[in-house]
């Protein structure tokens, strides 16, 4: 009898059992949360390679495999920033991997002025019907790139004509490296000058399109450190003014030249003290380089800068020197003309050898023919192709006692 009894019971588990299969097992219908864990930054600079990565956790199983498709708001109108690989998160788990990939990209492609917030959101889901919801507010940064200005459309535009027809400038355009050597002149006028010395420096060069380019002139203008020069040609003008004892910065001589002393006076001791540290920024700018299809580029002509010792005051003051356009952003010579705005005795100094500006000592002949005769002079040179940018050319200023030879080499960024 116990026997039956045992057999019974089991029979009456068994049809149990049977009866509660998984279909009969009420289904979770109610809202389900998406948290993302971030496994690496939320940043990038535009154009760097980037991979980031979340892990995707709901907060129910399912008996099947779910997709999920994420975005980010906004992105539609930068297609090309980043990509979003969809999420699967197979049956009887909770989690799964999301990836979104910022690829490298030269910095003529770039589109960002600003930084970029960008914010996910759940564009579609596949393999249940219950409302999917983020548990929290997740972004991406994507961050301007520092130092470069996108491109307009009709930029853009024009960079394509000009690929058309051969010549490729979007390589060209951006954070170039840039190596150069100068050798410069002996038998200059005083130390640093006297002896020739062989110098080299290295850094970046920011190019872009220029805004004087036409369909029919593709023209780059380097924006920063034009040539790699910034450096060198600062040396060459603190020597030539604040560092030259010799007949220029001596304020207590009384054989000094009175206009330059007026002028120091005039700016004040910190200012002078600040230009004596090295504390002012110093740039310089080339605008104008009309690339060819033959591998060449053109940079200097006729009438194509200003000669030292010119009344860097006078708005009308012309061009009459062939030798390479320095622009020089040096922000102690926009305050000393501001400060000789109405100021005529202030101006006089200025301009019978008081001034400041940069090129009032540097760009002393031209470059175009051997207006020395020392045997430093070269002719003008340039090329580029798909991995080089090269040039040589002359300098010289005031006290040099020649020319001084540059060499630039421009490479691809890496």
């Amino acid at each position: 009898m116990r026997i039956l009894k045992s057999i019974f019971l089991v029979l009456v588990a068994s049809t149990i059992l049977t009866s509660c299969s998984d279909d009969d097992i009420p289904v979770f219908s109610g809202d389900v949360s998406v948290t993302l864990i971030n496994k690496t930054s939320t940043e990038v600079i535009e154009g760097e390679a980037a991979t980031f990565t979340y892990d995707v956790v709901l907060s129910n199983t399912f008996k099947e495999d779910i997709t999920i498709n994420f975005n980010l708001d906004e992105l539609t109108n930068y297609p090309n920033l980043l990509s979003i690989e969809p999420v699967t998160i197979v049956k009887d788990q909770t989690k799964g991997i999301l990836k979104v990939t910022a690829t490298k990209k030269p910095d003529a492609e770039n589109v960002l002025a600003d930084d970029l917030k960008l914010t996910f959101t759940i564009k579609d889901y596949q393999g249940i019907t219950n409302n999917v919801l983020l548990a929290d507010s997740y972004t991406i940064t994507v961050k301007a790139e520092e130092g470069i200005t996108p491109l307009t459309a009709d930029q853009q535009a024009l960079i394509k004509h000009y690929k058309s027809q051969g010549i490729d400038l979007s390589m060209w355009i951006g954070k170039i490296p840039v190596q150069v050597k100068v050798v410069t002149a002996p038998n200059g006028s005083f130390a640093p000058f006297e002896t020739s010395q062989t110098l080299n420096y290295t850094g970046i060069t920011h190019i872009t399109l220029s805004k004087n380019a036409t369909k029919d002139k593709p023209l780059l203008v380097m924006t920063k450190n034009a040539f790699g020069l910034s450096e060198y040609l600062q040396y060459v003008y603190r020597h030539e003014t604040i560092l030259n004892t010799t007949d220029w910065y001596g304020p207590t001589d009384p054989n000094f030249p009175p206009a330059v002393k007026e002028v120091l006076k005039a700016l004040g001791d910190e200012r002078v003290n600040k230009w004596k540290n090295k504390e002012y920024s110093f740039n310089v700018k080339v605008d104008n380089l009309e690339f060819k299809a033959g591998g060449d580029i053109t940079y200097v002509g006729e009438n194509n800068t200003y000669v030292i010792g010119s009344d860097f005051l006078d708005p009308n003051l012309t061009k009459t020197l062939a030798a390479v356009d320095f622009q020089y952003e040096f922000p102690l010579w926009d305050e000393l003309a501001t400060l000789a705005k109405g100021n005529t005795p202030l101006k006089e100094h200025i301009v019978t050898g008081g001034s400041i500006h940069p090129n009032y000592y540097i760009g002393y002949s031209t470059i175009i023919s051997d207006d020395w005769g020392e045997g430093d002079w070269v002719a003008p040179t340039s090329s580029y192709n798909a991995t080089e940018m090269n040039f040589k050319f002359n300098t010289d200023h005031e006290n040099s006692g020649s020319y001084d030879i540059v060499t630039v080499k421009f490479t691809q960024p890496n």
